[in-house]
């Protein structure tokens, strides 16, 4: 008898525990609110639920074609802090990644399926504001 009533306690302790979550992620099932879902509130989701939208996942990002010799005597360290720098000076995030090139080192700006370039080195400022306004073409400025 006593192990029984400790069983139901334990669960009763559990039912308390997970009940939150279980509530609030029901309501977000059926409202698509954001705001409530348990460990998944993120700035994207919280303002394409304020456009009335479902989330979009548009991304900016830099693909960089590395030849090392032909960097314009960039380190792959300087080189990524200039573009995030010069997105965030636009207010935009970007994501860049390298990878071996076979010539020289270009730089695309994808955005969704739109391909921006590649461009030089020493040109890739050029694609920044054509990579910007892609984007809020699927995001729109708030």
């Amino acid at each position: 008898m006593a192990a029984r009533r400790n069983i139901l306690y334990v669960l009763g302790i559990i039912a308390l525990i997970v009940m939150p979550t279980v509530m609030s992620l029901g309501y977000y099932v059926v409202t698509k609110d954001p705001n409530l879902r348990p460990l998944g509130v993120t700035q994207q989701a919280l303002s394409a639920y304020d456009r009335g939208r479902p989330t979009e996942q548009i991304h900016i990002v830099a693909q960089v074609e590395w030849v090392p010799a032909r960097a314009g005597g960039y380190s792959q360290r300087a080189l990524e802090l200039a573009i995030v720098n010069a997105f965030k000076a636009k207010g935009v995030e970007v994501f860049v990644f390298f990878h071996p090139g076979v010539d020289a080192t270009r730089v695309t700006y994808r955005v969704g399926h739109t391909t921006i370039g590649p461009y030089s080195v020493a040109r890739a400022a050029r694609g920044i504001s054509a990579a910007v306004e892609a984007f809020h073409m699927h995001v729109p400025i708030n």
